[in-house]
């Protein structure tokens, strides 16, 4: 679940971004509604800003964007990777939305503790 905060952010962003042609958010919200909607085993992973570097290990993850552990928005593009590879196998996973930030991250030190 979306705050009201952040969808109003998202909408008028949205807007703005389509207006100068720069992002067109509307396939991706389109695409999540009919993976959503469906009766199959889907995991859609929230992603955060991506870095270059070495492995970190494992993403943590939470189920709510809001989630403090998911404060410093950062995760190395290889964990991002290696997340998605273990999403397929684990059946926590399925007909979630995790949203992930990196294992080493100040937020994710500062609120260590595993998934919510």
């Amino acid at each position: 679940m979306y705050s009201r905060r952040f969808r109003l952010y998202a909408a008028v962003f949205g807007r703005l971004a389509k207006l100068a042609r720069v992002v067109d958010v509307d396939d991706q919200v389109e695409a999540c509604r009919r993976i959503f909607a469906s009766d199959t085993g889907w995991t859609v992973v929230r992603g955060s800003d991506l870095e270059e570097g070495e492995s970190q290990g494992l993403p943590v993850w939470s189920r709510h964007v809001g989630d403090p552990v998911l404060a410093s928005n950062l995760t190395r593009r290889v964990d991002y990777a290696q997340f998605m590879v273990e999403a397929v196998d684990d059946d926590a996973l399925v007909r979630e939305a995790p949203a992930i930030v990196g294992r080493l991250t100040p937020s994710a030190l500062a609120h260590a503790g595993g998934p919510a």
